[in-house]
């Protein structure tokens, strides 16, 4: 019989993963079920949230509840041994008591290391652990954390750096975002760094650090000194992180703290905030390189696995890779905490579980591919999806047919949605929520960012290749990329005929596809290659700004209605994007409520400066400049795309984009389309706060 057992992580990033054998045969995060960025659902509804995530997972591979053995769970909020005990049964009855696996306390960032080593097919290797913040241990918080794991044994805690209190810095109060008056470790100074720039998801403070790693390519560190993370003869110091924050008019001191100054949402980077990257992520890469040379002396392996938020840095892997003296490297792909699910359930097979109730443990279950989501496609009815929607369709009957009718629609510029059956776990698209298109054209980069992931103009594009020929276009020091956690120098004679994908320091993050990914993916690599002479694709996550990876096919098909995305390959079905200027727009609110910035009200719509605030349906105020007013006004669901164009005295091309961000504002949508699809969750059966006396 299988051994089978589901981990939870419970903090932010929540997520769910069934463990079979020893090796992972589920796993999926609680945002692309929810489709709420992070999993950050209220929290009434976290429960049911989550028994509906672990039921989509165990029904996709034929199981329920009964099938499973055993069940354990991880949390950064977790401070002492009695409350990992307890942390299941804020699940309620979906976990039954009397199969609950415990980890030991502190088990956050033991199950980001176990993630990382029982899916490396290492038979023992140095772990690190680096992230923003770990579990409570007492008063304080884990900080950096390091382990020597070897099979069969238990796991044993090498190093292990803490903070002097719980709080996590970044906490809003008052419309501010305060930090603590001592700040303390490599996660956390990026993180405040990050915020400090603007760089959050938005509505939180989640940082969103990949745009710090992206932005210091732009930039040239303030000083030659580091101003946030000293190495000295006694290791890591963050003494003068608060003063340079402060001198650099990036927080100011109160007696509650550090407030923290970040740039104004919305306004323009300065220079200044491009040599602020530069500073943090030098500073960032060698105290991770610091960190790691103390383990491997500390450990003698030469064997490295990482996990932690801090190591989808994927220009500090490289540099841990070419510059430490290391013969093995692997970093888990799901690196932040949505992985923990999978740590805590792992370490619960190979060490929780009594020896006999499991096979011997052995090496070589190295991770294949993290094609680990719910199947979507068995039995969906893609053709009945595109009708519903009004789109024109094509089902090919061979792999081959549906890659070569890819590449075509690449090949010739287009950007185009690709989902295949089961997602990917993590961060990255590997092949199965994509978006991809032409890493040679000019102008793919600029237009693929503007038109539909509306994203900042300084965002690198990773490069999905064919590993047989990495080495021709990259310097590449492993023998592998497999999961987009590296990046490497794009070889000068080649940067010409991929431009696209060559970020601003001459470097690319890459993916290697080798024959042995499931599905169709390498496929279609092939078949541009064979067209084009390139072997690879731009490849970017299959999302709109501010929302999660696709998960769903109607996800997928309501992308065409939000974003400038030329067609979607659909499993085995092309469909085609819809003319979005024969589509009639609609204000989402009832009345346009304007309070106007203008002394000349009668000429509010005939004057491309016209400024106002608009208040919508919700109250949410919106700065809406003349044209968008204009558009605004005429948005009565009856007049399409192009006559409202034509009246405003603007291109249609012109009108669709700017209506297109309004909608992501929420300020209109298409009449007589299907909504986008949501998720409802369940409300309290009773306020007695709004009950009529």
């Amino acid at each position: 019989m299988a051994l089978r057992i589901v981990g939870f992580n419970l903090s932010h990033d929540s997520s769910a993963c069934l463990v079979e054998d020893g090796r992972i045969h589920a796993a999926l995060a609680l945002e692309r079920t929810t489709r709420v960025k992070r999993g950050v659902v209220p929290a009434h509804a976290y429960a049911s949230a989550m028994a509906d995530l672990s039921q989509q997972l165990l029904g996709g591979m034929g199981l329920d509840h009964s099938d499973i053995d055993f069940w354990i769970a991880s949390s950064t909020e977790s401070r002492d041994q009695h409350d990992e005990q307890r942390l299941a049964s804020t699940l309620g009855l979906l976990v039954p008591a009397g199969r609950c696996l415990v980890l030991p306390h502190p088990g956050h960032h033991l199950a980001h290391a176990s993630a990382a080593f029982y899916t490396s097919g290492f038979d023992s290797a140095a772990a690190i652990v680096i992230d923003a913040y770990g579990s409570r241990v007492g008063l304080g918080r884990e900080r950096e954390t390091a382990f020597t794991f070897t099979m069969s044994a238990t796991p044993q805690r090498v190093l292990q750096t803490m903070r002097a209190d719980d709080r996590i810095a970044g906490r809003r109060r008052g419309g501010a975002l305060w930090l603590p008056k001592d700040l303390s470790g490599i996660g956390e100074i990026y993180r405040v760094v990050t915020l400090a720039l603007g760089f959050h998801d938005s509505g939180t403070t989640y940082d969103d650090a990949g745009k710090t790693m992206g932005l210091a390519a732009y930039g040239r560190p303030l000083s030659r000194e580091n101003l946030f993370m000293q190495i000295g003869p006694a290791g890591l110091s963050f003494e003068t992180a608060a003063d340079s924050l402060v001198e650099l008019g990036l927080a100011v001191r109160s007696d509650d703290g550090l407030r923290l100054v970040p740039r104004a949402l919305g306004s323009p980077l300065q220079q200044f905030h491009r040599n602020l990257a530069a500073q943090v992520q030098r500073e960032f890469e060698d105290a991770c390189l610091y960190l790691t040379r103390d383990v491997l002396a500390r450990t003698g392996n030469r064997s490295l696995v990482l996990a932690g938020g801090c190591f989808l840095n994927s220009v500090v892997n490289i540099r841990i890779l070419q510059e430490t003296d290391i013969d093995r490297l692997f970093i888990f792909p799901a690196a932040t905490d949505d992985g923990n699910s999978a740590g805590a359930a792992l370490y619960a097979h190979h060490v929780l579980v009594d020896a006999g109730a499991r096979e011997p443990a052995h090496p070589g279950r190295a991770l294949t591919n993290v094609f680990l989501g719910p199947p979507r496609l068995a039995g969906y009815d893609v053709a009945a999806l595109a009708d519903q929607w009004g789109l024109r369709y094509r089902r090919y009957e061979t792999q081959r047919a549906l890659a070569t009718a890819a590449a075509n629609a690449i090949r010739d510029g287009e950007i185009v949605g690709w989902f295949q059956d089961r997602a990917e776990f993590g961060p990255r698209s590997l092949g199965a929520r994509s978006i991809l298109c032409h890493p040679g054209l000019p102008g793919m980069k600029d237009r693929l960012n503007q038109r539909v992931k509306f994203r900042e103009p300084f965002r690198p594009f990773a490069a999905s290749v064919l590993a047989e020929h990495a080495k021709e276009w990259f310097d590449l020091p492993a023998p592998d990329s497999p999961y987009m956690l590296l990046v490497c120098p794009v070889l000068n004679a080649q940067r010409g005929a991929i431009n696209e994908v060559v970020h601003a320091d001459g470097t690319c993050r890459i993916q290697t596809v080798d024959h042995d990914l499931p599905g169709p993916f390498r496929e279609l690599l092939e078949v541009f290659e064979e067209q084009t002479g390139l072997p690879m694709l731009l490849n970017t996550s299959f999302n709109l700004r501010g929302m999660p990876i696709v998960e769903r096919p109607e996800d997928a098909v309501a992308c065409l209605y939000g974003s400038r995305l030329d067609r979607l390959f659909l499993g085995r079905y092309e469909i085609e994007g819809p003319d979005l200027a024969s589509l009639r727009p609609l204000r989402t609110f009832t009345e346009l409520n304007l309070t106007l910035h203008t002394t000349q009200t009668e000429r509010l719509f005939d004057a491309d400066s016209a400024l106002a605030t608009v208040a919508d349906g919700g109250q949410r105020r919106h700065q809406v400049a003349g044209v968008r007013l204009k558009l605004l006004a005429q948005a009565t669901g009856e007049v399409p795309v192009r006559d409202m164009a034509a009246e405003a005295g603007v291109g249609e091309e012109e009108a669709v984009d700017d209506i297109l961000d309004l909608m992501r504002h929420g300020l209109m949508r298409w009449a007589g389309i299907p909504d986008a699809p949501a998720v409802a969750f369940p409300l309290p059966q009773y306020d007695p706060q709004s009950t009529a006396g």
